[in-house]
């Protein structure tokens, strides 16, 4: 049977933004094999029969890989590259010593890239993720806690990670109370020992129920960071405070490869002890933190592909939408309006308490006042957050909470614009309104504050300029100081502000309300432990016994905890020592254009954030502590 064939070929082609590669082309060829008829002659008792022709047609489709188009070099780097926008320039690119007052172990990629920590915490399921160690384990009253350290890590210049390194850093925070959070370390460690070796044993001062979840004295990350263990061979015999760390050695996935004040260069390190333990590999090869310029730089290059996500606070909802429009591939952590994913460290403004008159309630309560919080919400941040009546993220697992101080907070209103009740605070401490609008004491000097502002963060100089109107227009003078590291860090830990707008974490009920704790009080002009660490100033000895209480409470007696909150609320809603304002949005959109993967409301299996020291487990993903299954991890887009 002879057959005759003709072939019809179809081409997709779809249209995309110009700052998207086009996809490749599928060409589906569609074989028609038509069949000739057949003509049957058969004799019937001498009568001849014809049979009508018949005719078949058989369709065959098969689908026809073309020959792709070659992959220029640049274009196949690219895809092996995640590229991440980063708010300012790098203070000083040699300085690499995580511990260090004034270096960042965030914009610079360290605690992402180069160290890992025992424990991540997953706000977003609630997990608890083993890592440089396996398991805790506290004695009966919570003054020792034991770690068993997971068997097969190593530093990425393969000498293994032992116990030595953890006693040998512990030794360190202690012996040199000017190294970061070496003050907290302090005041909860007695000592760290290794029992075998894989095993250390950390002996507390005091009885800590809640030392595993403590950031600033355990090597667990819950949010942005936490105690980082150094390499003994290389730390030993150096000054930490002076020792550049230029060429940070680490136990993570990535090795530094090269380092600016623009951007820090990661590459992946083939023989990360991940990967021989876990089994796995991050995704990208090259990961670069980069520092783009203004807002419109930042917004250009993500709409560009040119960037594959952007740092907290950089692009506001206007330019995230016009990225949008121009490259469909971007979205945030929710398609749709308020896009934002909330972030567990809200915005209030930290008011100094050492310094006259806002050592005084009244004046503090009268500053509240004068803030529209709601006008700010709505010019500084475009409607993609909601004011705040406290220092905690509004999460569900916070809710019983709140509602025990329903009644508290009618009483304290702490998120009310009322210019009236800010004149009538005022007047009461004997100030007069001038002539020309100002507040002025009764030594006719001008009030007038030092609001101090992160000159690298977006976020902060919109809303500084919201604030200092208002604060203007209430007859407060004011002095704005944007400020970049290190001058800035240094300036607020020594106190040298009147107010200063800044994240509040770790979200937690106790931990945030730990914060405030006389302990961490410093005089002005000494470095306080940490940012919100009390370089407020503030003092107040039944709020410090109430929080002692919560402090030795089992986290998991729920009733007696609801009752210590609401007892030391009544203290700090009248005292104000801090003045609510935000809920934290985090606008972090991300692009699929070469990384998929990404947490997202979608698929909320971790934080969106790559400022954070848990950016690692979103680039490799983890093994659930309940079923050992891996979950997440970025991918290649073009797997």
């Amino acid at each position: 049977m002879k057959k005759l064939a003709a072939l019809l070929v179809l081409t997709l082609v779809g249209t995309l933004l110009a700052a998207c590669p086009a996809p490749t082309p599928q060409i589906i060829e569609k074989e028609v094999v038509v069949e000739k008829p057949v003509v049957a002659t058969v004799v019937v008792e001498k009568e001849v029969v014809v049979e009508k022709p018949v005719v078949e047609t058989v369709v065959v489709e098969k689908v026809v890989a073309p020959t792709p188009a070659p992959v220029s070099a640049q274009e196949l780097a690219r895809r092996q590259t995640l590229n991440i926008a980063i708010g300012g320039r790098i203070a000083d690119p040699t300085n690499l010593n995580i511990y260090a007052p004034g270096v960042s172990r965030s914009s610079t990629g360290l605690h992402q890239m180069i160290y890992e920590y025992f424990f991540y915490q997953n706000l977003q399921t609630g997990e608890y993720i083993p890592w440089l160690a396996e398991s805790y384990e506290y004695n009966d009253d919570f003054t020792a806690i034991t770690v068993k350290l997971r068997d097969g890590v190593t530093w990425s210049d393969g000498e293994p990670f032992t116990p030595e390194d953890v006693v040998f850093t512990y030794n360190l925070l202690l012996n040199n109370p000017g190294m970061t959070w070496a003050a907290e370390v302090s005041k909860w460690v007695g000592s760290v020992e290794k029992v075998d070796d894989l095993t250390v044993r950390f002996n507390l001062k005091k009885a800590s129920p809640r030392y595993h979840l403590n950031r600033e004295a355990f090597p667990a990350v819950g949010i942005w960071g936490g105690i980082t263990i150094l390499p003994k061979h290389i730390w030993e015999g150096q000054d930490p405070l002076t020792f550049k760390s230029s060429n940070p050695i680490g136990t993570g996935p990535y090795t530094l490869a090269k380092a600016t004040e623009t951007a820090m260069t990661y590459e992946r390190d083939e023989d990360w002890w991940g990967t021989k333990v876990f089994g796995v590999k991050p995704a990208p090869k090259t990961v670069n933190f980069e520092y783009l310029g203004p807002e419109t730089n930042v917004a250009l290059a993500l709409a560009a592909n040119e960037i594959d996500t952007p740092f907290i606070g950089i692009l506001s909802l206007g330019s995230f939408k016009e990225v949008v429009k121009r490259n469909a591939n971007v979205r945030a952590w929710h398609k749709e309006a308020p896009y934002a994913w909330l972030d567990p460290c809200p915005r209030p403004l930290m008011v100094q308490n050492a310094t006259p008159p806002w050592d005084k309630k009244e004046a503090r309560w009268a500053l509240s006042y004068l803030i529209n919080w709601q006008a700010v919400v709505d010019l500084a941040y475009e409607g993609t957050t909601v004011p705040s009546w406290g220092i905690w993220p509004f999460y569900d697992g916070n809710q019983p909470y709140f509602d025990a101080i329903a009644d508290l907070l009618e009483q304290y209103p702490t998120a009310t614009y009322n210019p009236d009740k800010a004149a009538e605070l005022f007047t009461s401490l004997g100030y007069t309104k001038g002539a020309d609008g100002y507040w002025t004491s009764a030594a006719g000097e001008r009030l007038k504050v030092r609001y101090v502002v992160n000159a690298n963060s977006t976020e902060e100089m919109k809303v500084s300029a919201v604030l200092a109107d208002q604060l203007e227009a209430g007859g407060i003078e004011v002095e704005l100081q944007p400020l970049t590291d290190p001058v800035l860090a240094d300036t607020i830990l020594r106190g040298e502000y009147e107010i200063k707008l800044h994240s509040f974490c770790p979200g937690y009920i106790f931990d945030n309300l730990e914060l405030f704790h006389s302990k961490y009080y410093v005089p002005l002009g000494e470095p306080a432990p940490w940012y919100e660490r009390n370089s407020f100033r503030y003092k107040n000895e039944a709020f410090d016994a109430i929080l002692d209480e919560m402090a030795v409470t089992p986290p998991t007696e729920v009733e007696k905890v609801k009752d210590q909150f609401r007892r030391i609320m009544a203290i700090w809603l009248d005292e104000l020592p801090v003045i609510p304002g935000v809920q934290a949005p985090a606008l972090v959109p991300f692009s699929t254009t070469y990384w998929v993967g990404w947490p997202s409301a979608d698929n909320p299996w971790n934080m969106p954030v790559s400022w954070w020291a848990t950016f690692n487990l979103v680039i490799n993903g983890y093994p659930s502590p309940e079923t050992g299954e891996w979950v997440g991890g970025i991918r290649s887009a073009f797997e």
